[in-house]
């Protein structure tokens, strides 16, 4: 399966025409997902919990790739 990037690449290469009609139908898709699950969102409550008490301190996605990097060194 192609990268996220190759695809976003590739898309935009497209004609104008074509970017808008998947632009539309990307967002049609996103407003047809089904609610979260109750799982979902004890967790979303759980996390938002733990920063919002300072149990845990969150950390930006360039962090995140900087420690992940790291560890696969």
């Amino acid at each position: 399966m192609a990268a996220v990037s190759e695809i976003i690449q590739e898309v935009l290469n497209l004609p104008r025409t074509d970017r808008s009609y998947l632009a539309k139908k990307l967002i049609e898709s996103l407003e047809t997902d089904d609610a979260f699950t109750a799982e979902e969102i004890e967790i979303f409550n759980r996390r938002s919990r733990e920063i919002r008490d300072g149990v845990v301190d969150p950390i930006t996605l360039e962090q995140l790739q900087r420690n992940v990097s790291a560890r696969l060194a």
